[in-house]
């Protein structure tokens, strides 16, 4: 009977419309951290996107450098202000050789391939940056032997692009291994002559490598040119994940560039950053355009209801026992319309785990723990909010008796 007189002026009207706005202001909400949680874990997580990746940056090519010569390689201040963006683990140069560098192999250097000579070019990273295991990574001055990296994606192309062309036969990476070759230095102290053997294969760097310590010593003796002495013309970097936005910009503004394909996963993190903060946004503002519908109904209805509120309080209902009434009502509603939108948000993960997962992108399973401490907080401000509102507008109104 109590309840029927509290409530017996509310307007349906603007009890749909809140219910329905917070509805999809939460849903909005929530379904989109939910999968900006899902998707940076993805992108930004602990699977194999996330894993220390590398860029190699260098700078861009102008008019001036094709028709004057020359290149201008990055300053030690440079490097160091590469290493300090947001994400950068790490950044090193490439060091490339100052001679001619050619490698030959004999009639018997591997079964099916007649000898060969041709040009090429050596350059090293810190052995840190190498994707081979170290024990096989060591030269020392006295050695013969001289261990090369060489991209996977030259076997690729010796094998479906020239390989058929020369009606030479397809190679494995185990019996390109196995080969050895003449590695020839043209120098100004005349030809030098190495052995060297293919020890692994990368697709981190797009060069042949061989160990810094080979191209240090080779450098100084027989070009007479110091550690360091020369700019580097490209810079490794080494980084937590994608790069970050903060990298990429910084690249830009200093006329930097990498790889495209390298730098898809920073666009993409940049894309979703920027959805994600367009649905957060617009589901924060209508969550609050619907708290405010609800404080306006829930003022509505007590000052319709002002005569049967103060005729209670007269004949002895404290406003304190009314207020318990009016929360009870909005506890049930805000705890049902909460439930709602949490069984709906759980409808958008699964569905979206099912798409992700048919497109090879297995997705969590289940709701982060994060989404429903928000929905928890969602609910208590709800609850809070009107609470206020209802015991200062009831207050109000027993102090007019």
């Amino acid at each position: 009977m109590v309840k029927k007189l509290l409530f017996a002026h509310q307007k349906f009207f603007f009890l749909a419309a809140g219910i329905a706005g917070s509805l999809t202001g939460i849903v909005l909400l929530l379904g989109a951290l939910q999968l900006y949680f899902d998707f940076d874990r993805l992108v930004n997580g602990t699977g194999d996107i996330n894993r220390v990746q590398y860029l190699v940056i260098n700078k861009q090519v102008s008019v001036v450098n094709t028709l004057f010569g020359g290149q201008k390689g990055f300053s030690k201040e440079e490097i160091d202000g590469l290493k300090s963006r947001e994400g950068v683990l790490d950044a090193a140069p490439l060091t490339a050789t100052r001679f001619k560098v050619g490698m030959s192999m004999g009639e018997g250097g591997m079964a099916g391939i007649p000898g060969m000579y041709t040009d090429m070019f050596f350059e090293a990273v810190p052995d840190d940056f190498a994707d081979v295991p170290q024990q096989k990574w060591k030269w020392k001055p006295g050695d013969s032997l001289v261990p090369v990296i060489v991209p996977r994606d030259y076997i690729k192309l010796y094998n479906f692009g020239f390989a058929p062309t020369q009606k030479l036969p397809p190679l494995t990476e185990q019996m390109i291994s196995m080969a050895k070759f003449d590695v020839i230095l043209s120098t100004s102290k005349g030809r030098i002559v190495y052995d060297g053997q293919i020890v692994g294969f990368t697709e981190r760097i797009n060069t042949i490598l061989v160990p810094q310590s080979f191209i240090d010593f080779a450098n100084k003796e027989y070009a007479g040119v110091e550690p360091g002495q020369f700019a580097p013309n490209r810079v490794i970097i080494r980084t937590q994940g994608p790069a970050s936005v903060q990298l990429t910009d910084y690249m830009t503004e200093n006329g930097y560039e990498a790889s495209e394909e390298s730098l898809r996963n920073s666009k993409i993190n940049s894309a979703l950053n920027l959805v994600m903060t367009v649905c957060v946004w617009l589901g924060v503002t209508i969550i609050g355009l619907s708290l405010l519908i609800f404080l306006l109904y829930s003022q509505l209805v007590i000052s319709r209801s002002s005569y049967e509120i103060q005729t209670l309080i007269c004949i002895g209902f404290s406003p304190k026992n009314l207020v318990k009434r009016y929360m009870k009502f909005y506890g049930l509603l805000y705890t049902a319309l909460m439930s709602t939108a949490m069984a709906c948000v759980f409808v958008i993960k699964m569905t979206t785990n099912a798409v992700a997962s048919s497109r090879g992108f297995p997705l969590n399973s289940g709701l982060d723990t994060e989404v429903s401490l928000i929905a928890l907080t969602l609910l208590a401000s709800f609850l809070i909010f009107n609470y206020l509102s209802v015991r200062h507008n009831v207050n109000k109104l027993a102090g007019k008796r």
